[in-house]
Parts: C-alpha cells; sequence; structure tokens
C-alpha cells in the first residue's frame, strides 16, 4: 500500500494533523485547501493546478466570494446574538470555527477592521465602544451589533414604540389628574381657612352688636398698719 493511500497510516496521519481549525492565512480559497503552515502554503501557490486556477480567476469571481462571505457573517452574527453588543475579534472567531466557510483573503478586505468599516458604511452593523474606526484599529478594542431591517423587525420595532408612547401618555394623564387633585385640595384648603376667618369676625361683630363689655375692675382698699406701742416696764424700779 503506498503511503498516500486512503486508509494508509500516512494517510490517517495526515488527517489528525489536519484535524480542528488550521491558519486561515494557509487556505487557498480557490482551490479550497488548507495548509498545514507556510512552506506547504508556498507550495501549493507554485504547483500547476493552482496557477492554472489563478490565472482563470476574475474580478467578478472575487466579487462572488466577497458577497458570500458577507452574506454568511451576517447571517450567523443575526442568529447567534441578534442585536446585542459582541466583541469584533471574539464573534470572528466563532464565525470561523467553519472550516467550509469563505474565507477573507478570498474577499477584497485584506483585515476584519476593514470588513467592519465596511458593514457599518452600509448600516448593517452597528459599532460600540469607540469613537472613531480606523483600518489599523484593533478588532479586540471594539463592539458590534446586528442592524436587523428586515420588514417584520421593523413592524415589530414599531409597535413596541407605539406601546411605549401609550405607556408615556398614560403616564403623563395620571400625573395632570393628580397635579389637578393637589391643586383642588389647596384651594379647599385655603378656602376653609378664609371661611373659618371670617366666622371668627362675624362673632365678633355680633357680640359687639349685642351690648357693650362689661369690664369688672377689683379694687382693694389698702390700709396702713399703725406701729405697735412700746409697753412701759411697771416693774422697773425708781429711784
Amino acid at each position: 500500500m503506498v503511503s498516500g493511500d486512503v486508509g494508509s497510516a500516512s494517510f490517517l496521519n495526515k488527517q489528525m494533523k489536519m484535524r480542528g481549525l488550521q491558519k486561515l492565512r494557509f487556505y487557498c480559497q480557490i482551490c479550497q485547501k488548507q495548509c498545514r503552515d507556510e512552506n506547504g502554503f508556498k507550495s501549493h501557490s507554485k504547483s500547476p493546478s493552482h496557477l492554472q486556477k489563478l490565472s482563470k480567476v476574475t474580478h467578478k469571481d472575487i466579487e462572488e466570494y466577497t458577497v458570500q462571505f458577507e452574506k454568511d457573517f451576517l447571517r450567523l452574527l443575526r442568529l447567534m446574538h441578534g442585536e446585542k453588543k459582541v466583541e469584533a475579534n471574539k464573534f470572528y472567531n466563532e464565525f470561523i470555527q467553519d472550516k467550509d466557510h469563505v474565507h477573507m483573503n478570498a474577499t477584497r478586505f485584506t483585515s476584519l477592521t476593514r470588513f467592519i468599516q465596511h458593514l457599518s458604511q452600509g448600516g448593517k452593523v452597528r459599532i460600540h465602544g469607540i469613537d472613531e474606526l480606523t483600518s489599523d484599529t484593533d478588532p479586540g478594542r471594539f463592539m458590534i451589533s446586528y442592524i436587523d431591517s428586515s420588514s417584520p423587525n421593523m413592524i415589530r420595532k414599531k409597535q413596541i414604540e407605539s406601546l411605549k408612547q401609550a405607556e408615556r401618555s398614560d403616564q403623563e394623564i395620571k400625573l395632570r389628574l393628580l397635579e389637578k387633585q393637589i391643586e383642588k385640595a389647596n384651594a379647599e384648603e385655603v378656602k376653609s381657612g378664609q371661611k373659618e376667618e371670617e366666622e371668627e369676625e362675624e362673632e365678633i361683630k355680633a357680640n359687639i352688636r349685642d351690648g357693650p363689655i362689661n369690664l369688672t375692675v377689683s379694687t382693694s382698699k389698702v390700709t396702713k398698719k399703725k406701729p405697735k406701742k412700746k409697753l412701759k416696764n411697771v416693774f422697773k424700779p425708781t429711784k
């Protein structure tokens, strides 16, 4: 049995090494071949089969890869995270777990940051955590969220917004009614106080009309106490 035949020890050993995610930069999208290292990728790039396929690649093919890559990226973002925020680099690592996905090196984008910029300018994703995104920004420094512009989602958002506005209107009406009740209670309290004052004034006026007010002043005589006379000592011997 030849070492490269299916089922041979060499073949099985090669398949074991190929398990798991390999380095994306060593993947040839045109030939759909994953190379293990840089030397293998260089050898593949110089192979006649690769050069023949490469000569047939057109700008249209690159655009098709780009469209497919963007479509798969957005589909997975919508399914896994919806409109929630997720770190750009973290989600990209989740996306490339599928070994059969269209690789970025086959598209017209040279980096993940440039690709995110493209999606943001097209209104397909929203960028969070950074004021201005440049082409050399680290994808681990900002977050992204999917913008669902589909008709059902837009209708659902409008319904939610209308419900929120209705709740706000109800709260405003209740608040206005409460303010009116407080104003009415304050007005009644003021009116009640004025009425009590008027009743007191009427009572005083009625007392004045019925007759004069008798004032009684009690006087008491003040008597001086006479000084006591000194008693003579009758037993005092005379000279």
